[in-house]
């Protein structure tokens, strides 16, 4: 057998970084060195049990204490340098990077190094009931610089010391129960995720909350400890509300945004000037400028990126302009209904976009159009999470729309109030090709037959493949990529559709709440 370039300790490690979910660039930073590079190859070898299948996997302690004790190699030869890619920064709930808030003593006690500043809170219990005071936290964060906040740490009288969590009713909330519980309070909804973290036998709950891009985050109600209409800010050692100063600064820099948003557009109408410049409304379809309104001949509609169909009303007797090249005057009665929606907004961006989880900046255009289609099978409790959007506020919009389709928005309702699935229950060949996704025997998908093998049998997925929901986006954005190269087969299309809404509906159906 030839000489392994990586150790059996070291792929041990790297099976149980594997087990707990990390991600094959994640464990490359823990084994790249200047004399040795572990490429993401070789980790979905030992992943798949091509490299090194007779190694032990480590255990949990092993791996936590070799990541606590972790320090990057020393350059071989401190006189040259050497140049390397700038490597990117570990995510903010990387493991590595929580347990660097955390130390033992000389005694082997744990506290929390970090403290409490305007990015650290620390609370001694948890109770989602009782969550008043966290939840002017995660406020103060979210208008200032974000933050984390720790349950199962003492105060500072105590030194910041790790007691852990009393029970498992931090780890065994839902992160939907975390979601429903900020939203009822808090507007616009602070951005945060959750974690725990194992100190020896103790577990410390994280909520890390992002600083909001629509600052500033408002008390929408009263509940316990915040106060209705109150705007808390994150203060060194405190969260209380916002002092006038900060306030302003908050506001100044929206403006700020705004005035960098709409100055290149203004600065265009100026060049132009009054006469050769118009607005296009895109909402309801008129370019618009002085007294003269423009709409657009529904032939033409195929070749403006930005038009797909919808209404335009025009008064009697005034004049429209039909785009045939030149632009001609052509009778109002001959004008038929058109709609506009953004240009991305496609079958094929609500898929692409799903598939590699892009956060695109108005989700909710994209619940419209698929509402605005006949085939009503794709996902939407994706876009309808990003959005913030609730089941019951879905249900009411598809009622006003007057575009959407009658069976889809029929079909989406259904969806929405929890009276059908996209689940199609696997047998046969589909059964059989679905184990083999769930050993891990798909690697990479390059013929149109196994495309639609995969994305036949991927409708049938469940709620005990969710540690594979990254995986099984990869395998649908193969198949998409098959799709692409064969000129648009329709059969694959609409297997991945189906299996992309299936896996819509476990991952992010849990995340849209009633309410």
């Amino acid at each position: 057998m030839a000489k392994r370039s990586i150790t059996d300790e070291e792929i041990g490690l790297i099976k149980a970084m594997l087990a707990r979910g990390m991600a094959n660039k994640a464990i490359q930073f823990y084994f790249n060195r200047q004399d040795r590079a572990v490429n993401s190859g070789r980790i979905s070898g030992i992943k798949h049990a091509d490299y090194g299948p007779e190694v032990p996997t480590a255990s949990d302690e092993a791996l936590s204490a070799f990541i606590a004790n972790f320090t990057s190699p020393e350059l071989a030869a401190p006189g040259i340098v050497v140049e390397t890619a700038p490597s990117a920064p570990l995510d903010a709930m990387d493991e590595k990077v929580l347990r660097s808030f955390f130390a033992k003593d000389a005694t082997g006690a744990w506290h929390c190094t970090a403290g409490e500043s305007d990015e650290f809170e620390c609370k001694e219990g948890f109770s989602l009931r009782n969550f008043g005071k966290p939840l002017r936290t995660i406020a103060g964060f979210a208008n200032n610089r974000g933050g984390y906040l720790f349950f199962g740490v003492k105060d500072k009288p105590l030194g910041f010391a790790v007691c852990g969590l009393a029970d498992d009713r931090f780890t065994n909330t839902d992160q939907n129960k975390f979601s429903q519980t900020i939203r009822s309070v808090l507007e616009p909804t602070p951005r945060f995720r959750v974690a725990s973290l194992k100190l020896d036998a103790m577990t410390v709950g994280v909520i890390h909350v992002e600083p909001h891009s629509a600052k500033p985050v408002i008390a929408s109600k009263t509940e316990g400890d915040v106060a209705e209409g109150a705007i808390y800010f994150r203060y060194p050692g405190e969260t209380k509300a916002i002092c006038y100063a900060d306030l302003r600064a908050i506001l100044d820099e929206r403006d700020q945004r705004s005035r960098e948003a709409i100055l290149p557009m203004v600065q265009r109408l100026l060049e132009l000037g009054p006469k050769d410049a118009m607005v296009a409304n895109l909402a309801d379809g008129q370019l618009e400028g002085g007294q003269r309104s423009i709409l657009i001949d529904p032939k033409s509609l195929e070749q403006i990126k930005f038009i797909r169909e919808g209404e335009f009303d025009e008064v009697d007797g005034a004049p429209t302009l039909r785009i045939i090249g030149d632009a001609q005057t052509v009778p109002a009665e001959m004008m038929s209904p058109v709609r506009t929606v953004r240009e991305e907004v496609t079958v094929d961006a609500i898929l692409r976009n799903f598939l590699n989880r892009v956060p695109v900046e108005q989700p909710l255009s994209y619940f419209s159009q698929a509402s605005h289609e006949q085939g009503w099978i794709l996902p939407i409790f994706y876009y309808l999470h990003l959005a913030g959007q609730s089941r019951n506020g879905a249900i009411n919009s598809l009622k006003s729309n007057k575009h959407a389709k009658p069976k889809t928005r029929t079909e989406f309702n259904k969806l929405l109030q929890g009276k059908r699935s996209i689940f199609e229950k696997p047998g046969g060949k589909r059964l059989t090709t679905l184990q083999e996704i769930r050993a891990g025997g798909v690697v990479a998908i390059s013929d149109l037959d196994r495309a639609n093998e995969i994305a036949a049998a991927l409708s049938g997925i469940a709620a005990e493949d969710q540690a594979r929901f990254d995986e099984i986006h990869e395998l649908l954005n193969q198949c998409r990529a098959v799709w692409e190269s064969k000129d648009g087969d329709a059969t694959l299309l609409a297997r991945i559709r189906r299996a992309a809404a299936r896996l819509d509906e476990l991952e992010y159906g849990p995340l849209v709440p009633e309410e």
